[in-house]
């Protein structure tokens, strides 16, 4: 077959492969994406259980110092209090003392409070964990083979985009452009065989005239009446249509 017709399938070929790879890499995308929605699940509630675990641990750090200073203050009062002369004085100190006895001790079962929800937070993340890790494994075993046929498609998609450029820039500008405004309107493959007496594109049958100069002349291309595909003869299919 003549070249002049050759870029054109070329380009029409790598497309299609192109375009394949493109559908499959997206597809095991979705796949490894759901597969790992329960990993990543487990790895979000860890990170908001260290977040209140952490909120608690400054939260215990703020009462045990608020503690000391009541303690420091009983303690100071415990020595001024029999002191005391003036019963005006010892009555405001001693009920200032009942009062940081008081404060002391709502601290005190604060601080408690805030252990046993720590130790319950501590449970949780262990449980998560082991959670997780399971997950991760079984993530791990059904992604494997998913991960290596998005690898094997991202190569090929590598080696198949510049070579569509290449072959674009082969064919008239006018085609060039025929080409791509298709593709932009939704008609992936814009360049089709005649395959049956129809086109392969969307199937319509094609008229025996217009087969018949395609057949004469394989170096040449018309386009389809129903898609306005760009339509060409491929000469090893010669024999099946008449």
């Amino acid at each position: 077959m003549n070249l002049s017709i050759q870029p054109l399938i070329d380009l029409a070929d790598t497309d299609r492969e192109l375009q394949a790879f493109i559908y499959s890499k997206s597809n095991l995308e979705k796949q490894i994406d759901t597969a790992s929605s329960v990993v990543n699940q487990h790895k979000k509630t860890i990170e908001e259980k260290n977040d209140e675990l952490n909120a608690l641990v400054n939260e215990a750090e703020e009462l045990k110092k608020n503690i000391q200073i009541q303690e420091q203050l009983i303690s100071k009062l415990n020595e001024q209090v029999p002191k005391i002369r003036n019963e005006k004085e010892f009555a405001a100190s001693k009920n200032q003392l009942e009062e940081a006895r008081k404060n002391l001790g709502v601290l005190e079962e604060n601080l408690l409070e805030l252990d046993i929800n720590k130790e319950d937070l501590d449970k949780d993340l262990e449980q998560i964990n082991v959670k997780l890790d399971e997950s991760s494994t079984e993530f791990k075993q059904e992604t494997s083979g998913l991960l290596k046929k998005q690898e094997k498609a991202e190569k090929q998609i590598a080696i198949l985009a510049p070579r569509r450029t290449r072959l674009l820039k082969k064919i008239p500008k006018n085609i060039q452009r025929f080409y791509e405004r298709c593709q932009d309107s939704g008609i992936s493959t814009p360049i089709c065989a005649i395959i049956d007496k129809s086109c392969s594109g969307c199937h319509m049958v094609l008229l025996p005239q217009l087969i018949n100069e395609l057949m004469s002349n394989p170096n040449s291309h018309k386009n389809c009446p129903n898609c306005t595909r760009i339509l060409y003869f491929p000469v090893s299919e010669e024999e099946t249509v008449s």
